[in-house]
């Protein structure tokens, strides 16, 4: 789970920025709109940890299955 601290940051980043933008082009913004904007967010985020735990998942079996067929074809190595 080391990798999802960095991923958390560029998050929290990026949703900073969008409250950042939305403050400077419209200043009489309220507070449901900066909830929205980090609802949002929150969702990308969610979607994107959720699928680099799927490649990882992934690319540990395929590496166990290639291991594994490895060592089925040459067992004296």
């Amino acid at each position: 789970m080391a990798y999802l601290l960095p991923r958390t940051i560029l998050v929290v980043i990026a949703w900073g920025a969008t409250c950042a933008l939305m403050r400077r082009i419209w200043p009489s913004a309220e507070i449901p709109a900066f909830a929205a904007a980090g609802a949002s967010w929150l969702v990308v985020g969610v979607a994107y940890f959720g699928y680099l735990n799927k490649l990882r998942r992934d690319i540990a079996q395929l590496e166990r299955a290639r291991s594994y067929t490895y060592a089925r074809r040459f067992p004296l190595n």
